[in-house]
């Protein structure tokens, strides 16, 4: 059952709600998180047995997904809602999908291309990054001619700025030249959009009859104080986060760079602190310098990931919380330090809007300050290009990402918002899936998504997530990987806490394996319950419950719900309920799903 409601130049299609994992729901891409975690939960437990299973549930990760891999490193927005999150701990899925990154990055070396008819329009991408690489490989696969403009030599784009202790290069690289090898995608590096023949009016001359702009945000946010840009920012000596991880990640900053000086790094978020812990390991003093407050459960705290935060405490990074930066101090065109007012607020209801008081100001000196308070496109080439209102933003519709003002361009990715990597990805799919709708002449509706959280089993008590093993500290001030990942056993272990969480009908492993051959359906027979309850109480899932009919309270079963365990069945002791075979399970599930 569908309605429709206009929303800007869109129409979004409102889905009747679907029961979900909470994580499923959270990750933006709706990985099948649970199903392929019971996968693992079923490996054999030697890893010469296990290679083959390994393989093929990164195959499966694969087709949703080609930077799973990379993912198992650095994304872990399902674990903040995972049911377990305060019974026991969150499922360590991403170092889960790290464990399969272990077996699964080195096999894509030999993965063969893909056999696709390309006989479809010509599309081109601009930008080689997470949101470009992910429309390019959805576009391939439905038989489109599509060819990347990178700007730089090399694709993954801000995926290089992570530091290396996060994400190995060799990683990273076997990831995004396997892609474009795999799926036979055309890549031109050193082709910077808006020049020679690349720009949107060239392009379509060209014959290429849409094109998807994922650019990234390449310009660096200067520091504000109040509706004023704060002086000093052009001395020696002030840098700015993604130009420094920049250099460092193209090997043009020694080690030691920072021997014996003072680092102020200002900025709360996971590039200021991957900033902050690269210049740690540089040989610098460093500190943070931020408007929120420690407290991350607090309206006005720290954005950055909770790993982030704990490894730069435990590396000796001092940070500096609810204060701002007034004044930027130099002598001689040198850098020397800043004033920092205490921030009373940083948001209101209205949004982003910092207070100080200045009667509460602290020095602090230092040779390098490191901005890092966000990033913006190149809004003049945009507007160049003929893609900004007359506000001067973006004219794309948020929900088709296609440009309201030329509707074969499709603007996405970090250009469009700035995100984590995953949210690109996901607007790559969007972007893709838009596209060929335009293509194929086809109405840009959008089906949202709208999910019911599926909730925890009730158990008198719940297993201790896996911990996650960090190199001590004292040892670990280099580049190389500081977490360790989980063995075949632990991951096993881990996988298992997963398997009795999300609804069945949205997991289906043990059918893809071939254990069953549909799932089981519960059956009751309405003459011989006497309502008792029994089941509703042994029923770990909320799915036996009991409701009136004809004047009679009796028991029923929410098909959604059910896990098939039978716990219900062996409670009842009218006999009552039975589990049915899959012909008859199948019937009840259609009548089921029609009454609903």
């Amino acid at each position: 059952m569908w309605k429709t409601s206009e929303i800007g130049h869109s129409q979004v299609e409102q889905a009747t709600k679907q029961l979900l994992p909470p994580c499923q729901i959270k990750c933006p891409i709706n990985e099948d998180i649970q199903r392929t975690n019971v996968l693992i939960s079923l490996l054999p437990d030697t890893n010469e047995a296990a290679r083959d299973g390994i393989i093929q549930i990164g195959e499966y990760l694969y087709e949703r997904n080609p930077f799973f891999n990379i993912c198992g490193y650095i994304c872990g927005l399902c674990e903040l809602e995972c049911n377990y999150k305060n019974e026991g701990g969150a499922i360590r899925r991403r170092l889960l999908k790290r464990f399969l990154s272990d077996t699964y990055t080195p096999y894509l070396n030999e993965k063969p291309e893909v056999n696709i008819v390309k006989d479809r329009e010509n599309v081109a991408v601009i930008g080689g990054g997470p949101s470009g690489l992910m429309a390019a490989f959805n576009l391939t696969r439905q038989g489109y001619r599509v060819t990347i403009f990178e700007a730089s030599q090399r694709l993954g784009g801000a995926l290089w700025l992570v530091p290396e202790y996060r994400l190995p290069r060799k990683v990273l690289q076997t990831t995004v030249e396997n892609l474009v090898r795999i799926m036979g995608i055309d890549v031109r590096y050193n082709t910077k959009f808006g020049e020679g023949r690349t720009t949107v009016n060239r392009l379509i001359s060209d014959g290429f009859k849409a094109i998807f702009i994922a650019k990234g945000t390449p310009n660096a946010r200067q520091l504000t104080f109040g509706k004023d840009v704060v002086e000093g920012q052009d001395l020696s000596g002030v840098m700015y986060g993604l130009d420094f991880l920049y250099e460092v990640s193209h090997g043009n900053i020694p080690p030691d760079y920072f021997k014996d000086k003072k680092i102020i790094v200002i900025g709360a978020g996971n590039v200021a602190f991957d900033s902050a812990r690269t210049a740690r390991r540089l040989g610098g003093e460093v500190s943070i310098v931020c408007l929120e407050r420690e407290d991350k459960e607090h309206r006005d705290g720290i954005p950055a990931d909770e790993d982030e935060i704990r490894g730069a405490w435990e590396e000796g990074i001092k940070i500096y919380a609810s204060r701002g930066v007034r004044k930027i101090s130099g002598k001689n065109d040198e850098f020397e330090g800043i004033t920092c007012p205490l921030c009373t607020q940083v948001y209101c209801d209205t949004g982003f809007n910092p207070e100080f008081d200045t009667n509460n100001e602290i020095e602090l000196n230092g040779d390098v300050v490191i901005v890092t308070i966000g990033q913006a496109p190149d809004l003049e080439l945009l507007k160049k290009e003929n893609l900004l209102d007359h506000r001067g933003r973006l004219a794309v519709d948020p929900h088709t990402l296609q440009s309201q003002i030329n509707p074969s361009v499709f603007i996405g990715g970090d250009v469009r918002r700035v995100g984590f990597m995953v949210e690109a990805m996901e607007e790559g799919i969007k972007a893709a899936e838009s596209i060929n709708k335009y293509l194929n002449d086809e109405d840009l509706k959008v089906a949202s998504k709208d999910y019911e959280a599926f909730g925890l089993p009730e158990r008198p008590y719940y297993k201790i997530a896996t911990e996650v093993l960090w190199i001590p500290p004292e040892q670990r001030l280099h580049f190389q990987m500081f977490e360790k990942g989980l063995t075949l056993k632990e991951a096993i272990t881990e996988a298992k806490r997963c398997a009795t969480c999300g609804p069945c009908v949205s997991c289906k492993a043990c059918i893809s394996i071939g254990f069953e051959k549909s799932l089981y359906a519960v059956q009751v027979d309405k003459e011989r319950c006497s309502g008792c309850g029994a089941c509703v109480y042994a029923c770990n899932y909320e799915s036996a419950r009991l409701i009136m009919k004809d004047g009679r309270l009796i028991s029923d079963t929410d098909m959604f719900r059910c896990k098939s365990c039978g716990m219900c069945v062996a409670a009842c002791a009218s006999n009552a309920r039975k589990m049915v075979d899959d012909q008859t399970a199948e019937k009840i599930k259609k009548a089921y799903a029609e009454l609903k």
